[in-house]
């Protein structure tokens, strides 16, 4: 048994790393939502990625260009207005959500390949997937890296002091589309990989438990980190383990076990952190 998960485990290495990286950065770009008490917003992005998806494959799109595109889309009027963390928008994130959710749900109604298609961008299938470096993903994460990289500081001073920001004539809207974009690219990715639940609970999760622990920006995106890839690298390792069950045996969804672990371990620090 051992040695079958190991082989299994090394089978999927390309897979398990794949997912690391993106729920990683996920947890990154999730600190910048959770300190800017934006995680509402978070929630409504991944469902209206989630939407891109469905059209795309109702048109039958391949590739995850149209969902990046559609998200932009719904996404920059709501930047452009330089107030989505004030109450009046979070009613507006609020219709968005149900909209888009319920919009997904409609098109399941279209049945056959599109109702699989979009059900496994609820929860994903990445151990399916061949993952290569000629693929778009990789490619993908490493621009996401390099610009989140190049604008860190423009980001930091934004979500510290908007209107400072302003004050000094830097472009709000510019510098905001950068960062949202990136979470855009992002999010699609692992909706595609891992599902939408994967890439909601990488957003949230960690940030919301770390901000518990640590007052430093550093140590936020640290400890979220940790506990993304913690949680990402077990849950594979989960989901690998066959369980007897009733004279057969069973393996649980990669993305279900993770989502699962991250959040009973998000729990299990925050009562921690009570006592």
């Amino acid at each position: 048994m051992n040695w079958e998960v190991f082989n299994s485990f090394a089978f999927f290495f390309p897979q398990i790393i794949l997912g690391a990286i993106v729920g990683v950065l996920l947890s990154i770009i999730g600190s910048f939502l959770v300190l800017r008490n934006m995680s509402f917003l978070g929630l409504t992005l991944a469902q209206v990625v989630s939407s891109g998806v469905a059209v795309s494959l109702f048109l039958g799109l391949e590739g995850e260009w149209f969902a990046i595109l559609f998200s932009l889309i719904i996404i920059s009027p709501l930047v452009s207005s330089k107030e989505l963390a004030n109450s009046q928008n979070d009613t507006l994130l609020g219709v968005l959500f149900v909209f888009f959710a319920s919009f997904s749900q409609f098109l399941l109604s279209m049945g056959g390949n599109v109702k699989n298609q979009i059900m496994a961008s609820y929860f994903g299938d990445i151990l399916t997937n061949q993952i290569n470096l000629s693929n778009m993903e990789p490619i993908l994460l490493a621009l996401c890296f390099l610009f989140f990289l190049l604008f860190y500081k423009k980001f930091l001073f934004l979500s510290y002091d908007k209107e400072e920001f302003i004050v000094r004539k830097n472009s709000f809207f510019f510098y905001e589309m950068i960062f949202y974009s990136i979470a855009i690219v992002l999010v699609s990715i692992a909706i595609h990989l891992l599902g939408s639940f994967y890439a909601t609970a990488h957003l949230l999760v960690p940030s919301f438990v770390a901000l518990s622990f640590v007052r430093s920006m550093s140590g936020l995106l640290i400890i979220s980190a940790l506990m993304s890839l913690f949680a990402t690298v077990l849950g594979f390792g989960i989901s690998l383990i066959g369980f007897p069950y009733q004279d057969e045996i069973i393996y649980f969804p990669s993305s279900s076990t993770i989502v699962i672990l991250l959040a009973g371990l998000g729990i299990g620090l925050k009562l921690l952190k009570k006592h």
